[in-house]
């Protein structure tokens, strides 16, 4: 079989399909333009061949799309970088964002938060000299960047019920660090639902100093749902610029993210890959703040860790940094028996840890960690509320997609990511822009002229 007729015999395949209002057409590739066996067509007969498949229906827009897929195969790169060199809404301007719980004052009534988006950033640093280094202030900045235009015409602050509740229980959480030796020595690091981390971080902020570590832009239809991060942010921003001047100095860190940067993607066609990695600080980082707790603290009960931080915790564990688990859900006002027996007004709504007044003392004894406040002093009783067994928790190497990515650095810095992941394919020319997934425009729109 000659070269042409090994052309013929192979099979056209479609690799999209498109059916819009303006637009009819398909994209196909034939077998044999990729075989190395035999000589490419010229781009006349490729043409040809894409019409003939076309038929009568959309013959000119078929060959439209033949002539754009072989001219333009389009750039594949780091969604956060496309975004900035594009625009924050790359491939989706003018797409609404949905902000459930959506409200038009922040946490302290203001209605003039729109005012100072610009300033998000630098509001919301640690602003401690030793934990400044270690803030990811990328998701916040995107109000300042000229790629972010049109951000602040659809952005609102939110307050969900979830967020309440993790605000509550944080604050419970702290108060089992109320005094300084306690917290000495000791790191958190909330992994929740963006909206539900920063929450949680505004309800310990007056006891932990929060280091956002959100690395990402959100985007019309991101993977990661970023601008409700967003919106929470400014919902907290008087409770966070409030809380960095009551806090005791030196400031022990609450490092917060996002469990969201790793929400599972199979190459849907109206979806940016917007996910990321957790840029935590190195365990010699850890160990120079004089570190040597780490408690990671979750919505609910879960085996380990989410599996960007497995090398970061085992890291940690090799650096004689003890890393344990907790849950928000482990914490709960106490029914009104219990108040009444510890001399609490029965409306007491103060979360505890297990929903008792006096839970704390379990919490100290069952994690083995020594604290002055408590020394001496033993929990009796049962609990209301059942805890997890965060305090049985140790990091164990296990492989995932993230395994021996890490080469050191700064907070993370140098992280690789998996071939694809937080990647998009784009194409921008003539007509409009199109963008796929991880190199590959094949269930993407498509727009613009040959």
């Amino acid at each position: 079989m000659n070269d042409q007729e090994l052309y013929r015999a192979k099979a056209f395949r479609r690799l999209v399909f498109i059916t819009r209002d303006d637009l009819l057409a398909a994209r196909w590739w034939h077998e044999g333009m990729a075989s190395s066996e035999i000589a490419t067509p010229n781009r006349r007969a490729a043409l040809k061949l894409l019409l003939g498949m076309g038929g009568v229906i959309g013959a000119g827009l078929l060959l439209r799309a033949g002539c754009r897929a072989l001219s333009d195969p389009g750039i594949t790169m780091d969604a956060l970088e496309l975004q900035r060199k594009e625009g924050w809404a790359v491939g989706a301007q003018g797409r609404a964002l949905l902000i459930p719980d959506g409200v038009a004052q922040d946490s302290a009534g203001g209605t003039a938060w729109s005012a100072t988006l610009a300033t998000l950033g630098k509001d919301l640093a640690p602003g401690d000299a030793l934990l400044d280094p270690f803030y990811v202030p990328t998701l916040f900045e995107v109000f300042g960047n000229p790629r972010g235009a049109g951000l602040a015409q659809l952005i609102r602050p939110m307050r969900s019920v979830g967020m309440e509740v993790a605000e509550h229980a944080a604050q419970a959480l702290a108060a089992l660090f109320g005094q300084a030796e306690d917290r000495k020595k000791t790191a958190l690091i909330l992994d929740m639902p963006g909206p539900v981390s920063v929450a949680a971080a505004a309800g310990l902020a007056r006891v932990f100093a929060p280091v956002f570590l959100f690395d990402n832009w959100p985007h019309p239809m991101g993977v990661v749902p970023s601008h409700q991060t967003l919106a929470a942010a400014l919902y907290h921003r008087p409770d966070f610029l409030a809380a960095r001047g009551e806090r005791p100095s030196p400031a022990t860190p609450a490092f917060v993210l996002d469990s969201n940067r790793l929400s599972p993607y199979r190459d849907e066609s109206d979806r940016f890959d917007n996910r990321y990695l957790a840029r935590l600080p190195s365990a010699d980082n850890l160990a120079k703040l004089g570190i040597d707790r780490v408690l990671y603290v979750t919505a609910a009960p879960q085996p380990h860790e989410l599996d960007d931080l497995n090398d970061d915790f085992v890291a940690f564990k090799s650096k004689s940094i003890d890393v344990k688990m907790i849950a928000l859900s482990d914490f709960a006002p106490a029914p009104e028996a219990l108040l009444a027996a510890n001399r609490l007004p029965a409306t007491d709504r103060t979360y505890y840890y297990g929903g008792h007044p006096t839970g704390q003392l379990l919490f100290w004894s069952s994690y083995g960690w020594h604290s002055p406040g408590y020394a001496g002093r033993t929990w009796t009783g049962s609990l209301p509320r059942p805890v997890s067994t965060g305090n049985n928790f140790a990091p164990v190497s296990r492989p995932t997609l993230f395994s021996s990515r890490s080469v050191g650095g700064l907070g993370g810095v140098g992280k690789q990511k998996p071939s694809g992941f937080g990647r998009v394919s784009y194409r921008s020319g003539g007509g409009g822009s199109s963008f796929g997934r991880s190199g590959s425009f094949g269930r993407s729109s498509f727009s613009g002229s040959g």
